[in-house]
């Protein structure tokens, strides 16, 4: 159309709601004839995210010290710092319980969501050093990603420290002197605890003071990365607010008496029955607020899938929000999954005459050629459907993560006519699409 007609078109985007968002920018975006209008937004909003992160990793390197510095300067650019993303912290909670599978599975699967260092987390009160050693090395051998220890023993934190680990969670006024040893250059997270007699404090200014303690201790002793966590809690109880204000009250110290913060946040999106893309994308903006140095996150449980992504995905909205010193809103980059900013327009419907079907039929005919099963691996990102006689025998396999592009293929082999058959597995391929897409276990209706 263009050569013929020597005029440039260009593709909208992929719904027509959004079209009035996009007629507001258009004179800031270069449309494409291949890319739809809303996606050339979407990575406008990434390039400009990794411009300015280039541009202020470029400096940070300049100012390298006891507030700015690299995890591992030998084995990754990353930096940990003022004026820079935090990184991402995701944990393999268990570990040194888990199989050399189970934990190769779960490392990937972080450090395809955007993790940037793994955490092998220790059993408490259940030491095995000679585990962390395989552990690291079966790591390190299948990527090329740093790595953290989280424990309190010694024998698995100087294990760790035998063979190299990048990081340490965490030492305290209890345990710090086990540790004099160890190389300097070292990055480790410091508590405001003393777990070894049980001292856990509850007021924000003694957290901070204990942390002070500490980074002394350590900086006399040569240690030069540190990273303070003034420990964030789970809302209500023991409460939350009083967590922030031991972050807040640090904040406030001296700027040459500051380290890097620590924010834990699996604390809080792990023990809220609420869905954890709004938490992890109000946490975050809170920590790029603050300027914190390094999350924490965990994958633990099935409600929590998925949230290393939506972690990542939630930095990069609100640094691009505090770099252009406005709120997280329009960015070109957005977490919406159960909801949106856009909506249809419904026209008048005459009702008069329209079938009102206010019950559903609950009769079940079994269908004569067989019966599908429908699984969803959350990992692989694939739907199975899989087609059995009556006799339960398999019959077919299919795999995608299209639930058009499955049932359209479904119904080319000619599985079933079977109408009502295939409104219900069309019906649950949807639902099981959709459970990809969110993150939420799928179970098939029976």
């Amino acid at each position: 159309m263009e050569e013929k007609f020597s005029v440039r078109i260009r593709k909208g985007p992929e719904f027509a709601s959004e079209l009035p968002a996009l007629l507001k920018k258009i004179e800031n975006v270069d449309l494409s004839n291949v890319i739809p209008a809303n996606k050339i937004i979407e990575f406008s909003g990434e390039d400009l995210y990794n411009q300015i992160v280039k541009e202020r990793y470029d400096t940070a390197k300049k100012d390298l010290g006891l507030q700015t510095f690299y995890i591992n300067e030998e084995k990754s650019e990353l930096i940990i710092g003022r004026d820079l993303p935090p990184p991402i912290i995701a944990e393999i909670v268990n570990c040194t319980d888990k199989s050399d599978k189970s934990i190769i599975k779960k490392a990937k699967h972080y450090i395809d969501s955007g993790a940037d260092i793994i955490d092998i987390g220790c059993v408490s009160n259940k030491p095995n050093p000679l585990k962390v050693k395989e552990i690291i090395q079966i790591l390190r051998s299948n990527f090329k990603i740093l790595l953290s220890i989280d424990s309190m023993d010694p024998s698995e934190i100087l294990a760790a420290v035998d063979v190299n680990i990048d990081m340490i969670l965490s030492l305290d006024i209890g345990n710090y002197k086990d540790f004099v040893d160890i190389p300097k250059n070292i990055p480790i997270v410091i508590l405001p605890t003393n777990i070894k007699e049980g001292n856990f404090p509850r007021d924000p200014g003694t957290r901070v003071e204990k942390l002070q303690i500490l980074t002394k201790k350590l900086k006399n002793h040569g240690f030069t990365k540190l990273i303070a966590d003034p420990l964030l809690e789970t809302p209500i109880s023991p409460g939350i607010c009083n967590s922030f204000e031991g972050y807040f009250l640090y904040n406030k110290l001296p700027l040459n008496e500051q380290l890097p913060l620590f924010f834990g946040i699996s604390n809080v999106v792990e023990l809220m029955d609420v869905d954890s893309v709004g938490i992890n994308g109000l946490l975050a903006s809170i920590a790029v607020e603050l300027d914190m140095g390094v999350l924490f996150t965990v994958e633990h449980s099935p409600k929590l899938f998925g949230g290393v992504r939506e972690l990542k995905d939630s930095i990069k909205l609100n640094y691009l929000a505090k770099y252009k010193k406005t709120p997280p809103i329009n960015q070109g980059l957005s977490l919406f999954k159960a909801k949106g900013k856009t909506d249809q327009k419904i026209p008048q419907i005459k009702d008069d005459n329209a079938i009102l079907v206010d019950k559903l039929t609950q009769d079940y005919v079994p269908d004569d050629k067989g019966y599908f099963r429908i699984y969803v691996n959350k990992f692989t990102r694939k739907i199975f459907v899989l087609f059995y006689s009556n006799k339960e025998k398999l019959l077919y396999t299919f795999m995608g993560e299209n639930a058009e592009a499955l049932s359209k293929e479904v119904i080319k082999q000619n599985l079933t006519r079977d109408m009502y058959h295939l409104n219900y597995l069309g019906r649950e391929l949807k639902k099981a699409e959709i459970s990809l897409l969110l993150g939420k276990p799928y179970i098939q209706d029976e």
